[in-house]
């Protein structure tokens, strides 16, 4: 039996699992008004990531950083929520049920993250969308303010995220336009220096409040709790500065986002990272006291440009699509949420192994991340760097470009890492632990699997890749 087929039999019989009709319903709702990332491309089945659109359980996905496969649970409840939604009678009946739908899922959101009667949960079809959406709401609180959005440098955050705090659209035929009419700079830092090393905390929060005594008009910081590589800056916020909290990665204790909100500052995270739900799916937690203040709270339009039919009359793509992504992220936070106290054991020994695996291979070189900083699951690092040496000339490290062969090559064998990312003279391949991967308790012959193939791999010539 393939991996796939045997994923389906998780459906509930309700659902017929050889319908693949159905299936395949289920997964153009699943990936409805997403944008260029999410595209399935017809040739190999994945999308930019590499990831399919249905479960596959001969993936060991280690890439949960950048983007995961649905796993067979999420999918299932993605199929009987969709089969809810679409069952009324009515165009109205299916919209109010994909109401329902989403309030639920920002009702249990707020409850994870402690934020209930702290603030509204906005959901979104990415978490750059949410941060596009974020930068809109600072920016209607004072219209006609010029605003300076302060930021991590793209590498650490994604090639969109610098335009969504500009109030620009990010994606398709329209990338770079303004959303509306608010004026925007940003100005980027750099969290690592020359030879790829994190900057120091000093360092790091002096050069944000230089930014910010140097801003034109309001400035706004982007404090990123969790970068590409698992970095978080400014870890002091400059005083003056409106802060936003990018908590994307959703690598952080909910009461770190309670007492983030408890200080205004509006926090954006996502499902499809962390949580390993489907790519993608984002939410702004907005403080429900900064609305207040503005005694009148109206969502502007994050200018997400969705031109796809409809799945069903009375369904817009755009909120069915995030509603279903956010469904299978939420059945990993459902289960990791009682057990999330006892997670650090687990975490700290994978980190041991993983240590293990770089230190038999020596053509890998570890890239310094964020240093424990405490007990607690979240204080612990989850996203492990790392570069490769030039075989031909072991003075140099192999370049973001030079590794994506070797991504891509180690993802046709079933291992799935974080897609390679920028760390300036070289690059970096990321081995990521998720929620789904501590739920699972999945156990050491992952890493196996995940080292052989690296080691094998590591051995063929760089053309061959």
């Amino acid at each position: 039996m393939d991996s796939l087929a045997a994923n389906r039999l998780a459906i509930p019989r309700r659902v017929d699992p050889q319908a693949a009709s159905f299936d395949a319903s289920v997964v153009a709702a699943l990936l409805a008004g997403g944008d260029s990332r999410t595209r399935v491309d017809d040739a190999s089945g994945t999308n930019k990531y590499l990831c399919p659109p249905q479960p596959d359980g001969a993936i060991d996905c280690f890439a949960s950083c950048t983007a995961s496969p649905i796993a067979a649970d999420g999918f299932a409840r993605v199929a009987l929520a969709f089969e809810d939604i679409v069952g009324a009678a009515s165009p109205r009946g299916r919209a109010a049920r994909l109401g329902r739908q989403r309030r639920d899922l920002a009702s249990r959101l707020l409850r994870y993250f402690m934020a209930t009667g702290l603030a509204e949960a906005i959901l979104c079809p990415s978490g750059t969308d949410a941060l596009l959406t974020a930068a809109l709401l600072m920016a209607a609180e004072r219209p006609g303010r010029h605003i300076t959005a302060i930021l991590p440098c793209a590498a650490e955050t994604g090639t969109g995220v610098p335009l969504a705090a500009a109030g620009r659209r990010f994606d398709g035929p329209q990338i770079g336009t303004l959303v509306n009419d608010s004026a925007f700079t940003t100005v980027e830092i750099a969290l690592r220096d020359e030879a790829g090393l994190p900057r120091s905390e000093s360092e790091l929060n002096d050069a944000y409040a230089a930014a910010v005594a140097a801003a034109a008009g309001r400035a706004v910081v982007y404090l990123t709790h969790g970068t590409k590589t698992g970095l978080v800056a400014p870890t002091l916020p400059p005083a003056g500065a409106d802060v936003i909290v990018d908590a994307c990665q959703a690598r952080i204790a909910p009461a770190t986002v309670a007492a983030y909100l408890g200080r205004g500052w509006p926090v954006v995270v996502t499902g499809s990272k962390f949580f390993g739900g489907p790519a993608f799916s984002g939410a702004v937690l907005f403080p429900v006291a900064r609305r207040d203040r503005r005694g009148h709270w109206t969502l502007p339009s994050a200018g997400h440009v969705c031109t796809e039919t409809p799945i069903a009359p009375g369904l817009d793509p755009v909120a069915l699509g995030t509603a279903l992504r956010w469904t299978a992220a939420m059945s990993v936070m459902d289960a990791f949420a009682p057990r999330a106290d006892a997670m650090a054991p687990l975490l700290r020994g994978a980190a041991d192994v993983i240590s293990e695996g770089f230190a038999r291979l020596p053509d890998i070189e570890p890239v310094a991340g964020r240093p424990p900083r405490g007990a607690g699951w979240a204080d612990l690092p989850s996203i492990f760097t790392f570069a490769i040496r030039d075989p031909d000339d072991r003075s140099r490290k192999l370049t973001m470009g030079e590794l994506r062969p070797l991504y891509q090559r180690l993802a046709r064998q079933g291992v799935l890492l974080g897609q390679p990312v920028d760390l300036g003279g070289f690059g970096g391949l990321r081995i990521a632990i998720g929620a789904r991967d501590m739920v699972e308790d999945a156990d050491e012959s992952r890493f196996a699997t995940l080292f052989g193939a690296l080691g094998a791999a590591l051995t063929v010539p760089r053309a061959q890749w």
